[in-house]
C-alpha cells in the first residue's frame, strides 16, 4: 500500500479520474449531496489555494481507492476539516488508517491543534466505526441528513398549499444565479442571521454580509458548476429581503438538489415567511430542472423548530451524521486502531425510563413522542414509530424549548394549511 501526497495539477489524467471517482462517490454516500466528477476534476485543477490532499493506492502502481482532502476552518483558527474516503472494496485494508496518519501530519506542521470531520451515524456505518477508533474523539454536533422527494406528488401538492398562504405584506423574489443588484445588501444582511441557528457558528464562518460578500459567495457555492437557486419575501413596506432560501443543483440538473440556508429576519419572524419561502423553492425546482428527483438537506437534530418545518414541507430523515473531533496533542497525535477513549463516542443508555407525550387514556400506536431523562444532565428524545432514531440534548436547551412551546413561540408551525 502507499500513500502519496495528491497534486491535481501535475497528476496524470486516469489519477485525477479516480480520484474525483472515490472522492465524489464517497461525499455521496456521506452527505446524499450529488457531485459531478468532471466538475470536480476542473474545480481541482483551477483552485487557488489549493488544499492538502492525499492518495492511497492498495498496491504499486494500482488503482486509487483511498482520498484525503485537508482545508483550515476559516471561521475556527487551528482547526482542520478533513474529507476521508475509501472505495468499498479496499476497506479494512488499512487505507483509511494510512491516510489519517499523513493528515495528522501535515496538520500538526501546520500548526492545527485539531481536526473535525462528519461521518455517518448508526450501526453498520463505515464512517462512524472507523470514527470510534481515535482517541480523544467527541461529537461536536448530532445531524439529520434529510430527504424531500420531488418524485411524489404528494409532496409538491403540500408545498402548492403552503404557496397559497402568502402572509400578507410581503411579496416573492426568485433568482437563480446572483442576487438582483438592488436587493444583493438586504439579502446579505439576512444570511448573517444563518447564525442563529443551534450549532451554526460550529459550521460555519461570521462574516460580515456586504455585497462584496455576497458575491464572493455566490462564486464559491457555484465553483463547481452548481446553479445556485434562492427565493426571498421581500417586505413590500421597505422593499427588501427579510428572509431567505437557498439551494443549488449540480451542473448536470440533477437527480438530487442541495437545500442549504434558511434565515428570517428576528423582526419577521413567526409569519410563516420560511415555510412560505421554502415551499417556493421546492416547486420551482421542480418546474425549472425536471432532472432533480430528490432535495437533501442536513440539520442540527436539536434545532427542533426547523425538523418540525421541513417535515411540514414532505421531508423525511434518510440517515444520521455526526460532526466529529479530535485533539492533535504534541507526540499523541490520533491513530485509528488504538482503542477509543473514554471522550469517544459512547452509546445511548440502555436502561433508560421513556415517558409517552400522548394524551390521557390514549391507545393505538401513534406515533407519539416519547422522552427520557438520561445521566449527565442528558435528554433522549425518539418516535415510536422510529425507535432507533434517538435525538439527545441538554436539560438547559429542553427547559428553554419547553418554555418556548408554553409561550406559543411555535405555535404557527402547527397552523393548519387549509
Amino acid at each position: 500500500m502507499t500513500v502519496e501526497p495528491f497534486l491535481p495539477r501535475h497528476a496524470a489524467a486516469a489519477d485525477l479520474a479516480a480520484w474525483c471517482a472515490v472522492f465524489s462517490d464517497g461525499y455521496r454516500d456521506s452527505s446524499g449531496s450529488t457531485v459531478s466528477r468532471s466538475a470536480l476534476a476542473e474545480q481541482l485543477l483551477t483552485e487557488e489555494p489549493p488544499a492538502m490532499r492525499w492518495a492511497a493506492r492498495a498496491g504499486s502502481g494500482s488503482t486509487v481507492s483511498g482520498v484525503a482532502q485537508l482545508r483550515p476552518q476559516p471561521h475556527q483558527p487551528g482547526t482542520g476539516f478533513l474529507r476521508l474516503f475509501v472505495a468499498p472494496p479496499a476497506r479494512r485494508n488499512g487505507i483509511g488508517t494510512a491516510l489519517l496518519r499523513e493528515a495528522v501530519r501535515a496538520a500538526d506542521e501546520a500548526g492545527m491543534d485539531r481536526l473535525q470531520s462528519t461521518v455517518l451515524a448508526g450501526t453498520g456505518s463505515a464512517g462512524e466505526s472507523f470514527a470510534r477508533t481515535v482517541p480523544g474523539l467527541r461529537v461536536v454536533l448530532s445531524l439529520e441528513l434529510q430527504e424531500q422527494r420531488l418524485d411524489q406528488e404528494w409532496v409538491l401538492a403540500r408545498c402548492r398549499e403552503l404557496m397559497a398562504h402568502r402572509p400578507p405584506a410581503y411579496r416573492l423574489e426568485h433568482w437563480t444565479g446572483p442576487a438582483p443588484e438592488q436587493l444583493a445588501t438586504s439579502f446579505g444582511r439576512v444570511m448573517g442571521h444563518v447564525l442563529d441557528a443551534p450549532g451554526a457558528a460550529l459550521q460555519m464562518p461570521s462574516r460580515t454580509w456586504d455585497t462584496a460578500a455576497v458575491r464572493a459567495w455566490e462564486v464559491t457555492m457555484t465553483a463547481g458548476g452548481q446553479r445556485l437557486m434562492v427565493s426571498a419575501a421581500v417586505h413590500s413596506a421597505s422593499g427588501e429581503v427579510v428572509a431567505a432560501t437557498v439551494a443549488t443543483v449540480p451542473a448536470s440538473g440533477g437527480p438530487a438538489a442541495d437545500q442549504h440556508d434558511t434565515a428570517v429576519l428576528p423582526e419577521h419572524r413567526r409569519q410563516g415567511l420560511a415555510r412560505w419561502i421554502k415551499a417556493e423553492l421546492t416547486t420551482r425546482l421542480h418546474e425549472h430542472f425536471p432532472g432533480v428527483r430528490a432535495v437533501t438537506s442536513t440539520v442540527n437534530q436539536e434545532n427542533v423548530p426547523v425538523r418540525a418545518l421541513n417535515r411540514s414541507l414532505g421531508y423525511r430523515p434518510i440517515a444520521g451524521r455526526l460532526l466529529v473531533e479530535a485533539p492533535l496533542a504534541a507526540g499523541d497525535a490520533p491513530t485509528a486502531g488504538d482503542p477509543p477513549t473514554a471522550d469517544a463516542l459512547s452509546p445511548i443508555p440502555a436502561d433508560l425510563t421513556w415517558v409517552r407525550a400522548a394524551p390521557e387514556g390514549s391507545e393505538g400506536p401513534g406515533p407519539w413522542i416519547e422522552i427520557a431523562f438520561g445521566p449527565d444532565e442528558l435528554v433522549h428524545l425518539r418516535e415510536t414509530g422510529d425507535p432507533t432514531n434517538i435525538v439527545t440534548t441538554t436539560q438547559t436547551k429542553w427547559v428553554a424549548f419547553t418554555k418556548g412551546v408554553v409561550a406559543g413561540e411555535f405555535d404557527h408551525f402547527a397552523e393548519p394549511a387549509g
